[in-house]
């Protein structure tokens, strides 16, 4: 059922997908434009729809038509992980004039707006962001585009500040000129925010993502970059429910709402752990790689001797790059890779209903990925880790997911 009515009156939500602080974790703190912030900002949104209290999962998706209208939205100094199904929701824009004319692209049910560069409330002028690609791992991301051409539209999900897209569409326009970045999150994170401590902001579109359903899969990826996944207690409660039955995490919604859809999520250390939460069936491929994250002068003084030894690490037939070939054959070996996470399931199940939050989704794909590298005789993922962890460097992963449109994940 659909509504028309102002979103002023819309209740702020308490959680977020994104990031919403004063120095965003997709920023470094000596990247910084300059302080020059409205006290009011302005989004665009429409209609309101109403739903009944259902799993996430179950829920009924119906297309809505942005406008202009003041922001609801409030400035929230912590970032805080958003998995609670909304009973009204709107498509909206957050940090545009409301004499502007957004240039839109219509992803499945929802019309969003892109990070064009002809639009004047697009900041293009990031380009110390180029010193931090490699934190990123685009790589990864151009070679998965190299490979699936015909994609025209990143949807961004849980993009903050707007940095990361930014960065994205900026780093893709001389590889692929053709893709339209989306940035997508539930909250404007400059909103009422007075200028002392917050750079310009990026224009996003304000929506849950679990609303975005029906996306052509020959054309839209999507992202969830550096993602924050809650605080410990946060995590807990959510693993319970997710073991129990009670809930989908809002990124499964997402992957179920857009058959056919790769969705691309990056997993690094204290910070984005969403693979926690997806059912293993969904896996598509995974891939690793060692990272010489410096946090500490200790750790930018031994930047280079680290820097080569990730790159040691990375190198092709080293142990990474044995383990990311094994992983790039889940799709066709998805019969012997579901019948193994079906059985550690089931065997784990006792364990699984006293501690989920010990027994997540990724462990259970861990267990069988610990069998698969046994029976390819490469060395395991823990071993792997514990190897990048003794040089003081950082695993991370991007995860590829799909769900086809029989229920189950596609394979090609």
């Amino acid at each position: 059922m659909i509504r028309s009515m102002v979103t002023d009156n819309l209740q702020v939500p308490t959680t977020q997908q994104g990031f919403t602080r004063k120095t965003p974790p997709d920023k470094p703190d000596h990247v910084r434009q300059k302080h020059n912030i409205a006290q009011k900002l302005t989004t665009a949104g429409d209609g309101i729809q109403e739903q009944q209290a259902a799993s996430l999962s179950n829920r009924t998706i119906t297309g809505l038509s942005p406008h202009y209208t003041s922001s609801p939205e409030t400035y929230w100094e912590a970032a805080h992980m958003d998995n609670t199904p909304r009973r009204y929701c709107c498509a909206s824009y957050a940090n545009v004039s409301g004499t502007a004319e957004p240039k839109t692209v219509r992803i499945g049910n929802q019309q969003l707006m892109t990070l064009d560069a002809s639009q004047a409330f697009v900041d293009w002028a990031l380009e110390e962001y180029k010193n931090h690609i490699e934190f990123h791992n685009f790589r990864f991301l151009v070679d998965f585009l190299s490979k699936n051409s015909e994609i025209e539209y990143i949807v961004d999900i849980g993009c903050g500040f707007g940095a990361i897209s930014l960065l994205m569409q900026n780093y893709l326009n001389e590889l692929y000129p053709r893709i339209k970045v989306v940035p997508v999150d539930i909250k404007n994170a400059y909103a009422n925010c007075d200028g002392t401590f917050c750079d310009d902001p990026q224009p996003i579109n304000l929506i849950p993502a679990q609303e975005i359903a029906g996306a052509n899969p020959a054309t839209t990826l999507f992202t969830a970059i550096h993602a924050f996944t809650g605080l410990p207690s946060e995590e807990m409660q959510l693993c319970k429910e997710i073991a129990q039955g009670q809930t989908d995490f809002y990124l499964t919604t997402l992957i179920k709402n857009n058959p056919g859809c790769f969705v691309l999520i990056t997993e690094d250390p204290l910070v984005s752990s969403p693979q926690r939460y997806i059912p293993p069936e969904l896996v598509y491929t995974k891939h690793y790689h060692a990272l010489a994250q410096s946090s500490t002068l200790e750790e930018l003084e031994a930047a280079p001797w680290r820097q080569a030894k990730a790159a040691e690490m990375n190198a092709e037939n080293a142990d990474i790059y044995q383990l990311n070939q094994l992983l790039a054959k889940l799709p066709e070996q998805r019969d012997q890779y579901l019948s193994l996470t079906s059985k550690y399931t089931e065997d784990l199940q006792w364990k699984i209903s006293l501690t989920p939050w010990q027994y997540t989704q990724d462990y259970i794909f861990n267990c069988a990925l610990k069998r698969m590298t046994l029976n390819e005789k490469i060395k395991s993922f823990d071993s792997i880790k514990s190897e990048v962890v003794k040089h003081n460097l950082e695993l991370s992963c991007w995860h590829v997911y799909r769900h086809d449109t029989d229920g189950s994940e596609a394979s090609r």
